[in-house]
């Protein structure tokens, strides 16, 4: 926009410069000069506002020479601006699909609000990896910017789910702004994905159980939830400092799910000779792969594959054991 900026400014300065000439020369007033600066840039072939004298006409040859080099010069940079534009875009668009076509076991964010840019930076400060949707061309701009993958398109559609990978994706995250627009896209990526996470976000608790039953996973009632932490830094300040350390990013100790491989050294073994804890790694819970948790899990129970652990620990070490 600078350069379009720059061209309407010679442009400007051009024409008030040759109304100002024709004006001090001839003695006429501003607007008969003005007409006729723009009569002689723009070589219309009308009559003279009024009979020109010797000055004035040597004045506007000058005027119209310097004129048409300007117009010639301003033709190149907005044509040069345009054809650079369109080629940029054109990469732009071809790196965002390679990157994409590469893309396996990201997120898929589905509307950048507040909370969906909030979301997409917590994605990006944990290092892993997404993909956003929305419908705003200025959005789009903003992740260009911050160098962020997206699609502009309605999330909501079938094809902008297939083109943001949802067949390769790990989860989806629903955060637009109301919630049928959320109902209507759980409804397509639980269609599109049997297997897939699917979180979303919701207003009302009568709209967080449509959700659920329209197939997502986890529901977040944004004010039902901020009321119960609130509630809960009232009642327990000192259980909630411990949440925040574990929760905060940057900080010493992590909480992370950790799933048990075949390979995995402490495979079949009592918790309690797993060599976790002497790790620097608790185990604060164990969800069978039936679906079944224990929390807390107990010295004796048998780590399994297919396992989820989860572990807390010093972040280094839990990240160790995330590979």
């Amino acid at each position: 926009m600078s350069e379009i900026r720059r061209v309407v400014l010679v442009l400007f300065v051009l024409t008030m410069s040759g109304a100002t000439g024709f004006s001090l020369i001839e003695g006429w007033n501003f607007f008969d000069g003005l007409y006729m600066a723009v009569i002689t840039l723009t070589t219309v072939g009308y009559n003279e506002v009024h009979p020109l004298s010797e000055g004035g006409r040597w004045f506007a040859m000058v005027f119209l020479v310097i004129g048409l080099g300007v117009f010639m010069y301003s033709a190149v940079a907005l044509g040069e601006f345009v054809v650079r534009a369109q080629i940029g875009d054109w990469l732009g668009q071809k790196k965002m699909m390679a990157i994409l076509n590469e893309m396996r076991g990201h997120f898929i964010v589905c509307g950048l609000g507040r909370l969906g840019r909030s979301l997409c930076e917590e994605l990006e400060e944990r290092g892993l990896p997404f993909m956003a949707i929305d419908s705003s061309e200025e959005i789009a701009e903003a992740c260009k910017e911050r160098n962020w993958p997206f699609l502009v398109g309605d999330a909501t559609e079938d094809d902008v789910l297939r083109a943001a990978g949802i067949d390769r994706a790990r989860g989806i995250a629903c955060t637009l702004p109301s919630d049928a627009e959320n109902l209507f896209v759980v409804l397509s990526a639980r269609l599109l994905r049997k297997d897939l996470l699917i979180l979303s976000r919701a207003t009302t608790a009568k709209d967080a159980e449509k959700l659920r039953r329209a197939g997502a996973n986890k529901v977040i009632s944004l004010y039902a939830t901020g009321a119960a932490k609130m509630a809960q830094l009232l009642a327990t300040p000192h259980v909630e400092d411990f949440f925040e350390v574990v929760s905060a990013r940057g900080k010493d100790f992590e909480l992370a799910e950790l799933k048990v491989d075949a390979g995995a050294p402490y495979v079949d073994q009592p918790l309690s000779t797993s060599g976790l804890r002497e790790r620097g790694v608790m185990v604060v819970g164990i969800r069978r792969d039936s679906g079944e948790l224990s929390m807390p899990p107990k010295p004796s129970d048998v780590i399994r594959k297919g396992d989820l652990l989860i572990v807390l620990g010093k972040g280094d070490v839990v990240q160790g054991l995330l590979g």
